[in-house]
Order: C-alpha cells, then structure tokens, then sequence
C-alpha cells in the first residue's frame, strides 16, 4: 500500500478548496444549531454594533380648531456584540492512513476520485466546527483571557440571559420580568401557562414562540398528557394551552429560564463583510498539516424591553420601575 505524504495532503488541499468556495460557509451556518432556526440574521456585521430603538408617545387627540402639540419621540441605543471565532486545526497523515487511505484502494479509486481534503473537511472538521458552535450558542461564556480554551470565545443564551436579568433598571436594558413559581414535575403546566397570561397585552399578538430548555419541553408533555390525556400534540408540536404557541426546547440548555419576545427581536450575527467563513490558509510543518479558519458570530436581542423572562426570585412584574413600565408597555407594573 502506498504511504500518503504530507506533501500530498497539502497538495490535495489546495486543489480541492478554491473548487468548493462554499462548503465552509454552508457548513457554519447551515441550520444544524438550534438557535439558528429562530433568530433573524444580521449581516455585515463585526465587532461592536449599535443597535436603536424608536419609542413614539400617543399621538391621537380631539379635535379642535387650535394647536396643540402631542407625542414627542425617544431614542435609546445598544450595542450588539459580535464574536470572532478561530479554528486551528492540524493532523498528521498517520491518522488517516488505516481508515480512509486503505478504503480507496479497496474500491479500487484513484485518489483524486476521492480526496482526502473532502473527508477531512466535510467528515471529520466542519462537523465539529458546526457542532462546537451549537455548544457555544447555549453554554458560552466570553472570556478575553481564556480565547485558547474552548467555551469562552462567545456570550451563549444561558450567559445571555444571566446578562440581561443583572441589568440595572435607569442605568441598563431591562428585560421584562414575568413572576412564575420554581419549575417542578407536577406544576410545570400550570407555571407556562401564568408565564403566558402574564404576557402583556400589547405583546401577545406579536409572539409566536415560547423557549426552554429541551428537558422542560419533555416535563411539559408529559404533564400535559397527565392532565388532558394523550394525543393532545398536533404535528408532533409542543403548544401552549392559551395562545397555542410553540413552546421551543433549547437543546443543551441546563437552566429553568423561560423566555420569549416578537418575531424578529432574537438575532445572530454574522459577518460577511470580509468575506463568508472560510478555511484561509493550509500549512505543513514538520508532520503536521494545519488548516486556519476564521468567522464571525455570535447572538443578541435588539431590545432588551421586548425580552420577557420568567422571573422565580420574587414577585417583580415589568421592567423593574414604574417609569420604564409606563415608557414602553403604559402599566405601573409591581416591584418588589
């Protein structure tokens, strides 16, 4: 049997990635991550990106034959994050030589039939770049100092919120909160369902979609068939009782948080103003062929405001003062 040499791989490399320009775009943005499904994409975007949110008072009034001047408009900004991420991926050609070298001389094809580029890359790498990132997009946690550790090059939606709930309402974007009692087998149901009455009422036409974590979708079903017996799932969907909202589970997710907003507030980003996620450079050094790869991502909501979460600590109702309540949603609110 022939030996594959590092000269070959490289080679290889080179031939066979300015053919498929696509492959590692697709491959890191395809909808493998769960996230990706429901968020709305931002592109040209990279590093820090401002983000305004237009609030307009009543306008409407009586009429009468004399000016009288209503409504005025209020402005606030956020700044949205982006992450740059890196893959730094090397392999010597001993690690492929007994599985994927003898097989093509089994099926008696040549090398260029099959290059051992494509199954690096589409088997073994992208796989676990697309399956790094769904980790990432629930269970990371930005950390400057740790950027050569795996988990800390990005905010995932756990941290996200963690984030959002430590705001300081008058200084900070609030979510609003929606108080719930602690989760548990036998109440489950009945939580969801407060935690979507509480909906405001200006905000429930405009929401479609409750998130969770994967298994508190699971505690959900299985409570529900409890209670109202079995094939109660339409499509294999998950639905709350009032709204009939698709309650999302979040796979990975290991927190009791509930959360929800309108259509279009939840976003990634992505940055294609360099170009899309590509493999940028194939080296060989001493028995090792390097791929460098690199991209932009990470995940957001335009405004925090519209980001309701379920609040177990006390009995907080809103945005965590009377004044942003009346701002954005015209109630007082409770805070406690």
């Amino acid at each position: 049997m022939a030996d594959l040499t590092i000269d070959d791989i490289v080679k290889d490399a080179d031939t066979y990635l300015p053919m498929n320009t696509e492959l590692v775009a697709s491959s890191v943005n395809r909808m493998d991550i769960a996230l990706d499904k429901h968020t709305k994409p931002i592109t040209k975007v990279k590093g820090l990106y401002p983000q305004g949110a237009a609030l307009i008072t009543n306008v409407v009034q009586g009429f009468a034959p004399v000016w009288n001047d209503m409504g005025s408009v209020q402005i606030d900004h956020k700044i949205l994050k982006n992450y740059r991420h890196k893959v730094n991926f090397g392999f010597t050609p001993d690690e492929v030589q007994a599985s994927y070298w003898a097989y093509l001389y089994e099926e008696q094809k040549k090398p260029e039939d099959m290059p051992i580029t494509k199954y690096v890359i589409e088997q073994m790498l992208m796989p676990k770049v697309v399956d790094d990132i769904a980790t990432l997009s629930v269970k990371g946690e930005y950390d400057g100092a740790r950027l050569d550790e795996f988990g800390f090059s990005m905010n995932g939606i756990e941290e996200i919120l963690t984030n959002l709930l430590a705001e300081v309402p008058g200084t900070g974007h609030t979510p609003f909160k929606i108080p719930v009692s602690a989760l548990t087998d036998t109440n489950i149901v009945t939580q969801v369902t407060s935690f979507e009455r509480q909906i405001p009422s200006k905000l429930k036409s405009k929401i479609t979609k409750i998130f969770m974590s994967e298994n508190n979708v699971e505690r959900y079903r299985l409570q529900y068939e409890e209670e109202f017996g079995n094939n109660t799932f339409q499509n294999d969907a998950t639905k709350t009782r009032l709204g009939k909202r698709t309650i999302i589970g979040i796979p990975g997710m290991d927190t009791d948080d509930i959360f929800t907003t309108i259509d279009g507030n939840f976003v990634r980003l992505v940055d294609f103003f360099d170009g899309k996620p590509a493999i940028t450079d194939v080296q060989k050094q001493d028995y090792k062929v390097k791929y460098f790869m690199e991209f932009w991502k990470g995940y957001d909501f335009l405004v925090n405001e519209l980001v309701l979460v379920a609040n177990v600590a006390d009995a907080e109702y809103g945005l965590g003062s009377t004044a942003l309540n009346q701002k954005y949603y015209g109630f007082d609110g409770v805070t406690v």
